[in-house]
């Protein structure tokens, strides 16, 4: 009986605990697409090479989150549809990856950004509180309508709107 009991509580434990089926690894990557990857290795791995976009074409978020990290790029290649990751830009320096963004949005990321979270704890929804509880003190950084949080010793940024974190960027990590 003990140890029966023993297993129920342990299955308990186990089922309510949130389970990510895919983690980002900051200053790595997600899954197989990972930082230094060629446009080959990525339509490889994606199913399909994207719509390349130039760097004057920019969103103002990763404009601000590109030079708050000192990530050069030379353009982004923009993905629409993935239906089962949440890749939204890759930006590419001598045609190899340098940062990879992840979104919540449009509204059909929603259900599959829930799956997403860092393998320190840190998923879209959460709050710049739970940002610091995870990793600790890191200064927001603000430019229009865009806030961010940038951990360069992570490769990790992190997009807010409404207090809730919607995006999620990798890169190379760096010194403070």
């Amino acid at each position: 009986m003990k140890r029966f009991v023993t297993f129920l509580l342990g299955f308990s434990i186990f089922i309510t605990s949130p389970v990510y089926s895919q983690f980002l690894l900051s200053g790595e990557g997600i899954m197989d697409v990972k930082l230094g990857a060629d446009w080959d290795e990525i339509e490889w791995e994606l199913g399909f090479k994207g719509k390349k976009v130039g760097k004057s074409q920019a969103g103002e978020e990763i404009l601000l989150l590109a030079q708050t990290a000192g990530i050069e790029f030379d353009y982004i290649i923009s993905y629409n549809h993935i239906m089962w990751l949440p890749v939204s830009e890759l930006l590419f320096k001598d045609d190899k990856v340098c940062m990879i963004r992840l979104s919540s949005y449009p509204e059909y990321n929603q259900m599959i950004s829930a799956d997403i979270g860092t393998v320190e704890g840190l998923n879209f929804w959460d709050s710049l509180a739970e940002i610091k509880a995870v990793y600790g003190e890191y200064p927001l950084v603000a430019s229009g309508s865009k806030s961010i949080v940038v951990i360069k010793d992570k490769g990790l940024g992190v997009g807010l709107s409404d207090d809730e974190v919607r995006t999620m960027f990798i890169f190379h990590p760096q010194m403070k």
